[in-house]
């Protein structure tokens, strides 16, 4: 069975396949279009991760903002472990820094009617471009200051 066929049909032992001919050093065994094409995708879905965790940290930063009476334990614990999610992302993969200001527009666009959908809040209310930077995106002491615990939080409305 050729490399090809074997990706179309089993994907994990075309992994396990390609995995050995790399190991061994093996040229002649790899499939060399499916893995320049598996490369590629693996960098997009880590790009989609990371505008994937700013979307809903942006969405609770947003709601947290313009709906104080209404925070909860789960906006909190969700923005703590977004912010925490999104630090380690980062600093397993410092590269993705570099897509931060293409990618923080789209994620904001989509976290945008997000917390408007969520809050039930007009569209306009929300500003049109982030007003948030990454630094105080991934802050915790910005706008949900999670240092603290919740209840110290809230007193911060």
């Amino acid at each position: 069975m050729s490399e090809s066929s074997l990706y179309e049909t089993d994907f994990l032992a075309w992994i396990n396949q390609q995995q050995l001919a790399l190991s061994s050093r093996d040229i002649t065994a790899l499939d060399w279009e499916n893995l320049a094409e598996e490369l590629d995708a693996m960098g997009i879905r880590e790009k989609n991760e990371l505008k994937n965790r700013l979307v809903v940290l942006i969405a609770h930063l947003l709601k947290w903002q313009h709906q104080p009476a209404k925070r909860s334990i789960s906006w909190f614990t969700t923005i703590a472990n977004q912010r925490d999610d999104l630090k380690d992302l980062l600093a397993e993969k410092p590269s993705l820094n570099q897509y931060i200001p293409d990618i923080l527009s789209k994620a904001y666009r989509n976290a945008r009617r997000e917390a408007s959908a969520e809050t039930g809040l007009a569209l306009a209310i929300f500003p049109e471009t982030c007003t948030y930077n990454i630094e105080e995106i991934l802050n915790h002491e910005f706008l949900c200051n999670t240092t603290n615990d919740f209840e110290r939080s809230l007193e911060g409305k």
